[in-house]
């Protein structure tokens, strides 16, 4: 198996769950979000959004910065630019 297709496989599975992909396309339309307002947005523990919030980091879809002891992020388009396009790529084949 491909690099490619390994990491197209790994971001399908981290948006494959309901609440990570309510919680990533939140991040998407906001821009940029505290973990705090996100915690707020949904019915779950914060300990919950934690953990799907470092499957969507491993999976490369949002990054995050430190400010103070918030942390804030955000969708890293690049990689999800890069995913759409590979995951058509190998659909259409």
């Amino acid at each position: 198996m491909s690099k490619e297709l390994k990491q197209i496989i790994k971001v399908a599975k981290a948006l494959a769950d309901e609440n990570r992909f309510k919680i990533f396309t939140t991040i998407s339309e906001k821009g940029e979000i505290a973990c705090k307002e996100i915690t707020s947005l949904f019915n779950l523990t914060q300990p919950t959004i934690s953990h799907h919030l470092k499957v969507l980091m491993e999976s490369g879809l949002i990054d995050f910065r430190k400010e103070g002891q918030w942390s804030y992020f955000f969708v890293n388009k690049e990689v999800l630019d890069k995913y759409v396009s590979s995951l058509a790529e190998h659909v259409i084949q």
